[in-house]
């Protein structure tokens, strides 16, 4: 379904757009490339209104028309002729919330019909469901030999469905885990739990917040991920990626009230177990005698028409104007729901301004590079760098003609005390990470000169292809990288704000943004002033 824009938004962007390029005298390169610009971009794309320009939304369509809207005053061209826009199409795939429902049945032949939201977990691609059986309460999920405590000892799990709380036993407030190690935030504990509920053999798993934590339901626990849960979306012609065990039971997310409701009758409730639990550290598990559970999950499908955004500025040699520098940036975020919206000002309206003061900056130059320079702003990227994969496999120029491609996502933030875990590592007020497959040394050590005059402290720490938090495959470059195109990518790291609601504009360090941006730009012109392009001695087709 194509969502089409009101044409009084876009006259109020036209408003919104820096006008600081019609009132400055033209001046060299990267003197034009100013935190005053940056901000003004990244505001507007990070706007609420926008609503977090989710794939398939009008948020993100306005986005992207703000961004063609700059595109033409700086004088850039339309990469695919006449429009700025490469089309693709996507198949979304949702949870009907209206057919699907959860139904509990009590000995007595009582039955209960529950209209609430009900998450799917596992498989990762929504899918029709009809699951029924009887339940068990299985505490946390866990098993911990150190402290000999087992949620699974003393119940019959294989066959069953299973209630499971997330996180572990804490402290009254909540606030701290009992068992060493345990510090994983809310939503990602199911996957640690993983292992130990396979070996139950259940025939499916009821995820529900644990009371402590403060939710009720998993829209107020993750509201940026529960947006997009109970839908997926695949390339068309593509197979979804699913991952999904042959064998592997269905793991789902229900609300408090639903799992109160299933307890009823037991003269307990979720709080009151809870309590015990971690008073005792001891586990509770019981069956629950005299209910059953059936789970009808209907999904629907649709074809959506997603788009990139490309253009260029042509270079001034009349051969090596055929080659190409693609300069890339992902547009989209993960939306949000109700009034929690996930605006997205670091991940990743911060590239997508970038591209936008480099676009200037190669435009301010007295002569252009010998080679051309493309500028490419992709969607799909949250749902599986789709963008850059259709593009990669549809080039709007041969991919033989493209030299290196530079990727930015998120470079506005700096490290601070509250941002930094091993799962968040961030850099510091003169740091910025790069990330390469070290396909080309030539290419690198452009990066290398570039950080020797800029004296921004280039970390290399997360490149490694095996490193744990995998940032090598989980941005656009990676597309390129896979059709041996030399990349550098450019992040301030993972703060704890991402993919969450405080992801604001407020927090962005325009000032480092433009340093890095600088950077950015100084290594393009470089990479496509080069007399050849570069060598490319490690190709991820001989990995």
């Amino acid at each position: 379904m194509k969502f089409l824009i009101n044409p009084n938004i876009l006259i109020i962007l036209s408003f919104l757009i820096p006008v600081n390029i019609y009132s400055q005298k033209k001046i060299t390169g990267s003197d034009l490339i100013t935190s005053t610009d940056l901000e003004s971009y990244v505001s507007f794309l990070a706007s609420p209104l926008l609503k977090g320009r989710k794939n398939g939304t009008p948020g993100l369509d306005i986005a992207q028309q703000y961004i063609v809207s700059n595109a033409k005053l700086l004088g850039l061209k339309p990469v695919n002729g006449t429009t700025w826009f490469q089309p693709y199409q996507v198949i979304r795939k949702c949870i009907d919330p209206v057919k699907s429902e959860l139904r509990i049945a009590s000995g007595e032949g009582d039955t209960v019909k529950i209209k609430e939201n009900i998450y799917q977990l596992f498989p990762t691609d929504p899918s029709d469901i009809s699951i029924e059986g009887e339940i068990v309460f299985a505490g946390y999920g866990l098993n911990r030999e150190k402290y000999n405590y087992n949620d699974f000892e003393g119940i019959t799990t294989e066959g069953k469905i299973l209630l499971v709380m997330t996180r572990s036993p804490t402290t009254e407030d909540g606030n701290k885990y009992k068992f060493e190690g345990d510090d994983w935030s809310d939503v990602r504990s199911y996957s640690v739990k993983l292992r130990s509920l396979l070996f139950s053999k259940a025939k499916a798993i009821l995820f529900v917040s644990d009371p402590k934590s403060g939710y009720s339901s998993f829209e107020e626990q993750e509201p940026g991920i529960a947006a997009s849960l109970n839908s997926s979306m695949h390339l068309k012609g593509n197979e979804p990626k699913v991952f999904f065990l042959p064998g592997m039971m269905r793991i789902l997310f229900i609300s408090r009230n639903v799992a109160d409701e299933l307890l009823k009758g037991t003269g307990e409730d979720l709080a009151g177990l809870q309590k015990k639990i971690d008073h005792d550290l001891k586990p509770y598990s019981f069956n629950i005698p005299g209910r059953h559970i059936s789970i009808n999950i209907v999904t629907t499908s649709e074809e959506i028409t997603l788009n990139n955004v490309a253009a260029y500025i042509e270079g001034s040699d009349p051969v090596l104007k055929n080659e190409f520098l693609i300069y890339s940036s992902h547009a989209d975020h993960i939306g949000g729901s109700g009034n929690r919206i996930n605006t997205g000002a670091d991940d990743n309206a911060t590239g997508c301004a970038a591209l936008l003061s480099i676009a200037e900056a190669f435009q301010g130059l007295e002569k252009k590079p010998l080679r051309s320079i493309m500028f490419l702003w992709v969607s799909g990227e949250e749902i599986g760098l789709f963008g850059s994969e259709y593009y990669v496999n549809n080039p709007l120029i041969p991919l033989e003609q493209t030299v290196a491609n530079i990727n930015i996502d998120m470079i506005g933030r700096v490290k601070g005390i509250a941002d930094t875990t091993a799962d968040n590592p961030m850099t510091g007020l003169n740091e910025v990470f790069v990330i390469t497959g070290n396909q080309s040394r030539e290419l690198v050590n452009i990066a290398k000169d570039v950080d020797d005059e800029k004296e921004l402290n280039f970390d290399y720490s997360l490149s490694g292809r095996n490193h744990h938090l995998q940032l090598f495959t989980r941005s656009d470059h990676y597309n390129f990288v896979k059709k041996d195109i030399p990349v550098l990518f450019f992040s301030t790291g993972l703060h704890t704000d991402y993919h969450s609601p405080r992801d604001v504009v407020e927090k962005i360090d325009f000032r480092k943004m433009e340093r890095i941006s600088e950077a950015l730009f100084l290594i393009g012109y470089k990479v496509a002033n080069l007399k050849s392009r570069p060598k490319v001695n490690n190709p991820y087709s001989k990995w």
